[in-house]
């Protein structure tokens, strides 16, 4: 199941690199195909025979806030389909926050489901450090070529751990 896992982020890293480089409409399918192959291998790897319902609690909100912080905070169309004059960067909320909330909520998600359903652990910690590692490669090489405004961006929101300045702008963009 790890192999699946690892995968989904080579796929996933295709589908940014195809944003960044080529813009070949089959590759586009490249990051969601990643996507659900991580769900499949993660699935795959979970104990539902030995469930500790207070650690799926957990694991379920930091799945919400992932799933809020790549699909809820900001326009989908805006932020995933090409438009005429290029994607802009999205600065509020979540993403005022830090410019990788998702990779926060993503550990939280994988840390919890190795309480709430035994999913094993050298599988969170790779799928975790691939995470970051994507991430990364994304704000380095990727974010500054598709998104309008993410040099500007990055001098004003921290990478990816919160600091007291950027959570109170969280609130008020």
């Amino acid at each position: 199941m790890i192999v699946l896992g690892i995968l989904a982020f080579a796929l996933m890293l295709l589908g940014d690199i195809n944003d960044a480089r080529f813009g070949k409409k089959p590759l586009k399918l490249c990051f969601p195909l990643g996507v659900i192959l991580l769900a499949v291998a993660t699935y795959l790897g979970c104990d539902f025979e030995r469930i500790s319902v207070i650690w799926c609690v957990a694991a379920g909100a930091f799945l919400l806030l992932l799933l809020y912080s790549l699909f809820g905070s900001f326009s989908v169309k805006d932020a995933y389909v090409e438009q005429s004059g290029g994607r802009r960067v999205c600065d509020r909320g979540l993403y005022a926050m830090c410019r990788h909330p998702g990779v926060l909520f993503f550990a939280g998600l994988y840390i919890c489901l190795c309480f709430a359903v035994r999913f094993p652990a050298a599988h969170t910690l790779t799928y975790i450090t691939l995470d970051l590692l994507l991430a990364v490669l994304e704000d380095i090489a990727i974010f500054p070529k598709v998104l309008g405004g993410y040099d500007e961006y990055k001098t004003g929101v921290p990478f990816i751990i919160p600091t007291t300045e950027s959570l109170r702008n969280t609130f008020r963009r």
